[in-house]
């Protein structure tokens, strides 16, 4: 979701904008989804572009960032295992996180959260 708002020829940029402003006041995310957005959208933007997106996850605050400890880890890797490595562990984690905040929606254009129990995709 992050990449596809702030790349305008991303294919998912339109739904983005329009589902963005229907987003809850508060938004969590992993320090592993602000890696991999900063990442993505630098690739594709340049470094100015990266840095904004880090920026504005880091220092908004209606985004809570969790970060990563030894027992987040260990509790997503068996989340990783139960799906068949169906999901990435940047999403493994996601979804221990979910699971721990009671957080059932979640903003993705990634499929590999449909049919995860308990999580409906929203975009």
């Amino acid at each position: 979701m992050i990449i596809a708002l702030a790349d305008t020829d991303d294919q998912f940029h339109k739904t983005a904008v329009q589902v963005a402003p229907e987003l809850h006041s508060e938004k969590v995310i992993s320090d592993l989804v602000v890696s991999e957005s900063v990442t993505g959208v630098g690739a594709r933007l340049g470094e100015r572009a990266g840095r904004e997106v880090f920026e504005n996850l880091v220092h908004d605050p209606t985004v809570k960032t969790i970060h990563l400890n030894k027992r987040l880890m260990e509790r997503s890797l068996q989340t990783y295992v139960k799906h068949g490595a169906r999901l990435s562990f940047a999403d493994s984690v996601s979804v221990r996180i979910m699971y721990d905040m009671r957080i059932k929606e979640i903003a993705s254009f990634d499929s590999d959260f449909d049919g995860i129990e308990g999580i409906t995709r929203i975009h």
